[in-house]
């Protein structure tokens, strides 16, 4: 039952949201009602991981309590990290080690989201940075369903203040009016982003994939939009994910942070990795670059710069391509920051600049796809050959109609607001980690012409919900 189906968005959603507000009251251990709202979604797409998951909550939260406690929490601390990256290793990468056609264990719902979630609540915890928490609240911060499936990931400094508002008061877990209304148009506008907007982009590819993968020939401009309609296909498909989490939990009164902020209009390849999977970024910069980085020495800040992009690669499957895919993104990001160092590019710069860097940073990110999207190194350098030119095909057999959607597609996402644009100001500060706020003319309001425009978005994004697969980070 994920979000795509008309279980989840006809039923499972409504009722929740009628038995939240029908049953929950302004207690503190009323927060019993959230927490079965969240396991029961975890049964119903997970069952049979649903003991793991507990399992992984109960260990953690005592873990925690015991690197709070003791003085050797290095140590508590070390135990923690290397088993839950244990069972994230053997469930991610276990298909890697085991002889083929032998069966293994399907990957649990979430499980790199409430891993990542836990490890970083553990972390602060040994840096005494992480308040006292009891388990039910504990649980219901981690297991908060809307999140579980593709993320984002969550912070506890941003989430636990909201589940633990003292009792008796105007808590955040009594939503307003206007948070129904925004809930209903981030998870509208995100629905439709996933059912209608992405296999515009899936279907534009065409076979190009498939082709290349069979060692049949595959011509430059082809190559291009097929690379340049994954991206955008997994950008709409990820990031309308993101805006229906958002949607969902700020019905109930929970604001989660944004994800994604227009990453297609960044001007550099480091802008645009803090606009794509924010929370990923920060958990990374948190958590594995600043540590690296504690020592001022440039080397390891260009090192660290190198880790992290290989982290982030490795997270995403443990392939021949990835791995390039890592070492590729760690030149681009390590390159962007040498010429800023020695001013040949400035972080401002001028009009002239902006669109050169938006230009080559589309290019840059599209032409990684190659490594992103194929499963193997023979698929990904036929791809590459084909981006360069040195395909077989005649370069330019490819339809007008590819073209067209691509060009429409990249003039809409430089020049318009995106949704979190138009909404900014009915989202938390700290959920926005870009602080350019611009006022425009179509900003979010509770009007009858926003209200038509959403629900023609939910009616269409309803219309299309039969043929939608799942979500490309679903489980992750």
């Amino acid at each position: 039952m994920s979000f795509t189906s008309y279980w989840f968005s006809l039923v499972f959603l409504p009722l929740s949201v009628y038995a939240y507000h029908r049953f929950f009251l302004r207690k503190h251990d009323n927060l019993l009602l959230p927490l079965a709202l969240s396991l029961v979604f975890y049964y119903l797409n997970d069952a049979q991981n649903l003991p793991l998951f507990c399992a992984m909550m109960g260990a953690n939260w005592l873990l925690a309590g015991a690197i709070a406690r003791n003085r050797e929490k290095k140590i508590y601390l070390a135990l923690a990290i290397a088993g839950n990256l244990c069972v994230l290793g053997f469930y991610k990468y276990a298909k890697f080690f085991v002889a083929p056609g032998t069966s293994v264990s399907a990957l649990p719902l979430g499980i790199s989201y409430f891993t990542f979630t836990q490890l970083a609540f553990l972390i602060d915890t040994a840096r005494g940075q992480a308040r006292k928490t009891n388990p039910i609240e504990y649980a219901l911060f981690v297991a908060w369903f809307p999140h579980l499936p593709s993320g984002p990931l969550l912070s506890h400094k941003d989430m636990l203040p909201q589940f633990m508002a003292a009792p008796g008061t105007s808590s955040s877990l009594r939503p307003l009016p206007r948070d129904y209304a925004v809930g209903i148009t981030l998870f509208s506008i995100g629905l439709f982003k996933k059912s209608c907007i992405s296999p515009i982009f899936h279907h534009v590819q065409g076979n190009v994939f498939l082709r290349a993968s069979q060692g049949d020939p595959v011509g430059l401009l082809e190559a291009w939009i097929a690379c340049i309609g994954f991206l955008f296909e997994t950008y709409y498909d990820f990031c309308g994910y993101s805006e229906m989490a958002m949607g969902i939990s700020r019905m109930f009164g929970i604001h989660l942070p944004v994800n994604f902020h227009a990453p297609f209009k960044s001007s550099s390849p480091v802008e645009f990795w803090t606009r794509w999977h924010i929370t990923l970024g920060a958990f990374m910069r948190d958590y594995l670059y600043r540590p690296l980085t504690q020592k001022r020495q440039v080397w390891r800040h260009y090192t660290a710069l190198f880790v992290v992009m290989m982290a982030v690669a490795i997270w995403h499957g443990a392939t021949i391509p990835l791995l390039v895919f890592g070492i590729y993104q760690g030149l681009l990001v390590t390159g962007n920051h040498l010429l800023r160092r020695f001013n040949i590019i400035s972080r401002k710069g001028g009009i002239l600049q902006h669109w050169a860097g938006r230009i080559f940073t589309l290019v840059a990110i599209a032409f990684s796809v190659s490594l992103w999207a194929t499963p193997d190194w023979k698929t990904a350098a036929h791809i590459i050959a084909s981006l360069l030119g040195a395909g077989e095909e005649p370069p330019w057999a490819i339809g007008s109609l590819g073209i067209s959607i691509i060009a429409c597609a990249i003039a809409f996402n430089w020049l318009s607001p995106s949704l979190i644009d138009l909404m900014a100001d009915d989202l938390p500060k700290w959920s926005m980690p870009l602080k350019k706020k611009k006022e425009h003319y179509f900003s979010w309001k509770s009007t009858p012409a926003w209200a038509i425009a959403v629900a023609t978005a939910l009616s269409l994004a309803l219309i299309n919900l039969s043929g939608v697969t799942e979500f490309k980070y679903a489980g992750f």
